[in-house]
């Protein structure tokens, strides 16, 4: 029996416990100091004995290097004028391995060598040059199998799990706790992804398209919304290109034609690589550059000047919110006699809401790999199916059955340690937690508004009471359906009644999806309630209690409104949206919002029925698909909508007959290294005539917090027009002069500008502005209704600017608006200065 006991635990050893052994990865960090000073020395060589797996130190003497190849046993330093060392690699671990050197003793004379940069920027100058032909994204047409890996991690999961409630429900989770190389943090993997896919590139047509033939996330089903977002089309990084984009800063390359702007660059080795001489260059951001920068090392083909390999990290201190180290590994090789081709690229990110090296605050780690392989240039590697033809960028291929195992193992370029294998099944352990499931329903309620049961959400919880002028003290209550009711309809209502008007109000929709890729839902909404005119489209709610406290007071004038309308969107390509919808409103009229006709005959009410079609157009442009809904991921190309509605006279009481093109455009071009813009240009004309309700009433801000969309110092229904034209321009330069200042540098506080202009004009058919008497300032104008006494058209461009400081505390800014045209109005005869300076605060949560 003993025996028998004892072939089973060899047995045991022999097949798991080498596997075990395989499937880990060698990790250390350290540095490297002067054995007589203690300072740290640059450029040291640090690498595995007997091999090419190695890097150089920092300025410091910092570095950091990791290896799946447990063979490697011995980590060597060498550099010139020190005696070389080795130590103990502790393959299979982390360690920290720091590297004491001792100078060379030497009897030469002392030689002075004069600095002269001049065979370093000739090298530098023949990168420039050969950019076209070594980037990659200029060949002509070529096809790879890539595969992606991520991984999201959790540090220091030990401070942050420390009540005996979690420790009881989440104990188990320590057995995967692993090491940063990077920063020597203990971290817990708690989602990692993989898929396998075949990128497809052409220049003419100009096509990039990836084929996910296989893709999985821990604790995500394969019909998740997030796999699109794990493949080589997103987060890509390319530093041919002379500024990488990453978290919407635009860093410069240090391959940028005009790097030395930015960087310094030393040459401090030159190697043999794959038989061809090597160019290593160190780089470092200027002292006096106030941008974001990068700090590293590239390695540099001495025949055709292309990158061989770039390791680049974020510079200390820089100013990027939630960002306390970025780093960058890119790996191209040779194919062929002159291609230049993807190899590798790796990143590792540090998101925390401290900068404090030494902080054990919680924060977020994020890991990604892509492998580039089996390449084939031309065209002729091209299927010519349903692939090709997709709309989006990236196709996914469905399947009923889930890959095996013995499938990823099959494709992936290296075997998963045990603790990445281990994520798939730790994620399940987690979600079947009864606590996990409460801390998911109480953030849930947090972002989304609504406290979701099984097949009913109630809220959103912000607008349960809030309060205005014509309603008073406001109590409101909703619910919607959730997709555990249905994944095709939901279901939307609510009530609210106001003490201050005595008034019942409430409205709902229903909503079928017919489609989410590509995206088609039909709406109907119907709701009688108090809203606010001459509000921008991405104003917060008005019966929200945020908009309440933060109201200018006077400037809300609300009135009562009856909508019925019914909306079909269609996604006919990923840049290409229209939406047809019928809709009949009607406008009632009180004293803050009277509807009298130029004869004196008071009106309760107006309505419109309306035909509309409406057409968004965009250019490489990504969108996250919900249940329900769809969002778009911001894109620096140009959005241009186009919206046309039609009036229906005879369809109800008081109604009209009118045609109304709209054309909007929206341009985010970046401007480095001093920031970068957001235009917001729109243009329209209404044909008839029509009440003023109906007209474009210029958007007002009855707040005191930032509406983009807005003229921040002008009023609500102060303005109107049936032909105008406006330009929103606002730039954020990120720091670029406050960071010069020594002071305020350390606050991180970043500066933007903007201006916002309108003009317009009114047809006398429209034109119902009214003097302080009562009468019509136009001899020839025939209204519906009069204006209220305030409104008018624009005779004149409206004009206003402003400037703010942002990222204060990471999260707030507060803008400083002045008006400087329109600043007087006639009131019985007399000028009086308009609210001509505007505070206003907002909320960002930007990098």
């Amino acid at each position: 029996m003993k025996s028998r006991k004892l072939f089973l635990l060899l047995l045991f050893c022999l097949v798991f416990v080498p596997s075990a052994l395989l499937a880990q990865m060698t990790k250390i960090k350290g540095r490297v100091t002067d054995g007589e000073t203690g300072e740290g020395i640059p450029f040291a060589g640090v690498y595995f004995k007997d091999s090419k797996v190695g890097v150089y130190t920092d300025l410091d003497g910092y570095y950091s290097l990791e290896t799946r190849d447990l063979s490697l046993k011995t980590l060597c330093v060498s550099i010139l004028g020190y005696e070389s060392a080795e130590l103990d690699a502790n393959a299979g671990n982390f360690a920290k391995l720091d590297f004491v050197l001792k100078p060379v003793a030497s009897n030469l004379n002392a030689v002075v060598v004069k600095p002269d940069d001049h065979y370093l920027r000739s090298i530098l100058h023949k990168i420039s040059d050969n950019k076209h032909k070594n980037d990659p994204k200029h060949i002509d047409a070529y096809s790879s199998d890539v595969y992606t890996k991520m991984e999201l991690d959790l540090t220091h999961p030990r401070e942050q799990i420390k009540n005996k409630t979690l420790v009881r429900n989440f104990g188990f989770i320590f057995d995967y706790i692993d090491t940063s190389v990077v920063s020597g943090q203990p971290y817990l993997p708690f989602l990692i992804s993989e898929n396998v896919g075949k990128k497809y590139h052409s220049t003419d047509p100009e096509m990039d398209k990836e084929l996910i033939e296989a893709s999985r996330i821990s604790g995500f089903n394969n019909n998740s919304n997030m796999l699109q977002f794990t493949g080589s089309m997103y987060l890509r990084v390319n530093f041919y290109d002379n500024y990488i984009n990453a978290f919407n800063l635009d860093i410069p390359s240090p391959l940028c034609g005009h790097g030395t702007m930015y960087y310094n660059y030393f040459l401090v080795d030159s190697l043999q690589t794959d038989g061809r001489k090597t160019y290593v260059i160190r780089f470092h951001p200027g002292k006096n550059i106030s941008s974001v920068a990068f700090d590293g090392e590239m390695q540099i083909d001495a025949q055709d000047y292309a990158m061989r390999k770039m390791h680049a990290r974020l510079q200390k201190r820089a100013n990027i919110n939630w960002v306390r180290d970025l780093i960058i590994d890119v790996e191209h090789r040779k194919i062929g006699d002159s291609t230049w081709f993807y190899s590798r690229e790796k990143s590792y990110a540090d998101f925390s809401v401290t900068m404090n090296d030494s902080s054990k605050a919680l924060s977020l780690l994020g890991n990604r790999e892509l492998i580039y392989s089996n390449v084939v240039f031309g065209k002729d590697s091209f299927p010519d199916n349903k692939v090709m033809r997709h709309r989006s960028r990236v196709y996914m291929e469905q399947r009923e059955q889930p890959r095996t195992e013995a499938f990823w193992d099959s494709l992936r370029p290296y075997e998963l340690t045990t603790k990445e294998r281990d994520i798939y099944a730790m994620v399940d352990s987690i979600k079947s937690v009864p606590m996990y499931q409460n801390i998911v329903s109480v953030l849930t309620t947090l972002f989304s508004g609504y406290f979701d049961t099984k097949y009913v959400g109630f809220g959103p919880y912000q607008q349960f009471f809030s309060f205005n002028d014509l309603e008073g003290f406001r109590m409101q209550f909703g619910a919607r359906t959730t997709k555990d009711f249905s994944k095709k309809w939901r279901l939307m209502a609510y009530g609210a009644y106001g003490f201050r008007d005595k008034e019942f109000k409430g409205g709902g929709s229903v909503e079928y999806v017919f489609s989410r890729d590509p995206f088609r839902k039909l709406t109907f909404k119907a709701y009688h309630d108090a809203k606010q005119g001459g509000a921008s489209k991405s104003h917060f709610s008005e019966s929200s209690l945020f908009v309440s406290i933060f109201s200018k007071g006077d400037k809300q004038k609300r009135s009562m409104v009856n909508e019925f309308s019914l909306n079909y969107e269609h996604e006919h390509t990923p840049g290409f949206t229209s939406s047809f919808t019928v809709e009949t409103k009607n406008v009632s009229s009180n004293e803050n919002v009277p509807m009298v006709t130029p004869e004196g005959e008071w009106l309760s009410s107006v309505s419109s029925t309306s035909m509309s079609y409406s057409a968004r157009f965009s250019f490489d442009e990504s969108s996250v698909r919900g249940t329900y809904e769809r969002s778009f991921v911001p894109s620096r190309k140009p959005i241009i909508t186009v919206d046309l509605s039609y009036g229906l006279k005879g369809l109800t009481k008081r109604d009209f007959s009118y045609f109304r093109p709209e054309i909007s455009l929206v341009l985010t071009p970046p401007i480095p290294p001093f920031g970068a813009s957001t235009v917001r240009f729109n243009a329209g004309k209404i044909f008839g005539k029509v009440p003023y309700p109906f007209l474009k009433i210029h958007e007002g801000n009855g707040t005191y917090f930032l509406d983009r969309n807005a003229f921040t110092c002008m009023d609500f229904y102060e303005f109107a027009s049936d032909t105008w034209v406006s330009l929103m321009y606002e730039h954020n330069f990120n720091g670029y002069f406050l960071g010069k200042i020594p002071f305020l540098k350390r606050l991180n506080w970043r500066e933007a500008l903007n201006v916002k202009a309108v003009y317009g004009t009114l047809s006398d058919r429209n034109n119902g502005g009214v003097d302080n008497e009562g009468h019509l300032v136009s001899e020839n104008a025939d209204p519906y209704i009069v204006f209220p006494l305030g409104m008018g058209e624009l005779n004149k461009p409206y004009v206003e600017a402003g400037f703010g400081i942002t990222n204060i505390f990471k999260l707030f800014r507060v803008d400083f608006n002045w008006r400087l045209t329109h600043r007087y109005k006639e009131v019985l005869g007399e000028k009086i200065k308009n609210d001509n300076f505007s505070v206003t605060i907002g909320f960002e949560l930007q990098f």
